[in-house]
């Protein structure tokens, strides 16, 4: 293996060296297996992340930043009826799903919702002008 060119940096106290831990890891392994260990960590960082174990909760705040709004325009949406929300049972906080938020971005813009892999949908590039004057027969 090569050498990283990352400058090695101590681990905090709290928290062991993972490089470290490998070799250890490797040596107690031994020679012989030191390829399957190899094949099986590989496997490991391959495979995704763990989706989170409840749903996706947005507070307001950051449903309008996702929406480039006031506050007090999620809020009155969620009062019209137009969005829908959660009420929290401790202190009534309101909370917004993120699979509701892409189906109400997608319903007032007229867009698909945007997939989860790629966490967001890009507006299409405008049409550009050629900045001349152009004249037409009218």
């Amino acid at each position: 293996m090569a050498p990283s060119s990352a400058p090695d940096t101590p681990p905090a106290a709290d928290q062991a060296d993972p490089r470290q831990e490998l070799r250890e890891v490797l040596e107690l392994a031994g020679q012989e297996r030191t390829g399957a260990v190899l094949s099986l960590l590989r496997e490991l960082l391959s495979m995704p992340a763990p989706e989170p174990a409840g749903p996706d909760l947005l507070t307001l705040d950051q449903v309008a930043k996702r929406c480039q709004v006031h506050p007090r325009t999620i809020r009155r949406a969620i009062e019209t009826g137009d969005l829908e929300a959660v009420q929290l049972p401790i202190r009534g906080g309101l909370r917004v799903r993120a699979s509701t938020l892409e189906d109400w971005i997608a319903k007032h813009t007229g867009a698909e919702p945007a997939s989860p892999a790629h966490g967001g949908r890009r507006r299409p590039a405008a049409k550009r002008r050629s900045g001349r004057l152009e004249l037409s027969d009218v």
